[in-house]
């Protein structure tokens, strides 16, 4: 065998684990530069003195990935990824060198739309394109190592985009996600392996909403994806919540809100790393999966009771490792519970679902705050995911046990 192809000791062989190497530098980079940016737009948009300006900014951001996931899932799965991604990273280096360029606040939302148009078809194409590089057997590892460095650059990118806007102002922030874009495109066409999707192949489902229909009809990715869609909302109406909560109910400090995001970064970095060793057994995944989802609920529903700041830490560490193995969880089991053929209009449904979840999230978080009080939303929201966690888990571990018994029949 050559050097080159010699499995390592994690199964994967030596140009696997390169592409996975290149794939999360590169894909870290550009998730870095995309927090810059984000910062850069909303501190644009904020002095503009309303608030449906920084609603329209966020709506630009995800109504696209929402409303057009059965058309991008259709072109990932009729298309070769890497000249694709490659074409789709350019434009996105371009959108956001125009971002830079012209700050009028309309060409803004106009220019954001056509950046995510851009990401809602990258998005399930990365998506499809790693079990394509390392194998449905080693998914865990490689989703757990991307999940990893994204949320490293999850923590990092806010905190610089906000020193590069007080330094250089708003502009340069935006040139420095192009460049990052750019350097994400060359990774990807740096990497020797590739996704070539075979859509006349004899039986292959070609109806764009196939990927919808499989996410909503499979036996275990059903219940698992509407227990996602409420522990999202959950957890995004929590997150519209904490600013008042830490500030107004606990007395704490802009350093104390930031210093709790960060302890819920660092822990979802230590959930992918963990999540990359666990087993690919399907009721092992699943199980494990809906009991983080209990766990994640239950520490948000213990931060409703705390007294002070300080108690906050531990609680919220402890959401962000349930939080990192939920994410590297979920995706796998969508990619092992998903024929290959099928694969980018499944991500691209599931994106749509989380989209839509976030965006339902922050009006409801706004509504529920107009009510209630911050510490009873943080109730609610861990009461409201712990209990859904339980009610589609039992769902999801009866489709997994019926699995595993019919693979025993036939085995």
């Amino acid at each position: 065998m050559a050097i080159g192809a010699a499995a390592s000791n994690d199964g994967l062989t030596g140009a696997q684990r390169r592409d996975v190497a290149l794939l999360a530098i590169f894909r870290g980079i550009s998730f870095l530069g995309d927090g810059l940016a984000l910062v850069a737009l909303y501190l644009r948009v904020a002095p503009e003195g309303h608030a449906w300006a920084v609603a329209a900014l966020g709506i630009a951001a995800m109504a696209p990935v929402a409303l057009l996931a059965p058309l991008a899932g259709h072109v990932v799965d009729r298309v070769r990824a890497k000249p694709l991604l490659v074409t789709l990273g350019l434009v996105e280096a371009l959108v956001s060198v125009g971002l830079g360029y012209w700050h009028a606040l309309a060409t803004t939302i106009v220019l954001v739309v056509v950046l995510n148009v851009s990401i809602s078809f990258s998005m399930p194409g990365y998506s499809a394109l790693l079990p394509a590089i390392v194998g449905d057997e080693h998914i865990n590892h490689a989703m757990g190592t991307l999940q990893a460095v994204q949320g490293l650059a999850y923590v990092a990118g806010p905190m610089l985009g906000g020193l590069l806007v007080g330094w250089t102002g708003q502009s340069v922030p935006l040139y420095v996600d192009a460049v990052s874009f750019a350097l994400g495109t060359i990774g990807t066409a740096l990497l020797s392996a590739d996704r070539r999707p075979t859509p006349h192949a004899e039986g292959a489902d070609r109806r764009m909403t196939a990927g919808l229909r499989h996410v909503f009809t499979d036996t275990v990715l059903a219940p698992v994806v509407l227990d996602f869609f409420v522990f999202l909302l959950a957890l995004g109406m929590v997150n519209v919540a904490e600013v008042f909560f830490v500030i107004k109910t606990l007395h704490g400090t802009p350093l104390d809100y930031g210093a709790l995001g960060a302890a819920f970064s660092v822990g979802t970095i230590a959930g992918s790393l963990v999540a990359r060793r666990l087993s690919q057994d399907l009721y092992a995944m699943t199980r494990l999966l809906l009991g983080n989802v209990v766990a994640a609920g239950l520490s948000v529903t213990a931060v409703s009771y705390v007294a002070t700041v300080t108690q906050i830490y531990p609680l919220m560490l402890v959401a962000g490792v349930t939080v990192g193995v939920i994410n590297v969880i979920a995706m796998s089991l969508m990619t092992l519970r998903t024929a290959e053929a099928l694969r980018g209009r499944t991500f691209a449904a599931v994106n749509a679902v989380t989209q839509s979840a976030q965006v339902g999230a922050y009006l409801l978080g706004g509504l529920a705050l107009s009510a209630y009080t911050p510490r009873a939303v943080y109730r609610f929201g861990g009461a409201a995911a712990t209990v859904a966690a339980v009610v589609f888990g039992l769902i999801a571990l009866r489709g997994a046990a019926r699995t595993r018994d019919a693979a025993a029949l036939q085995g």
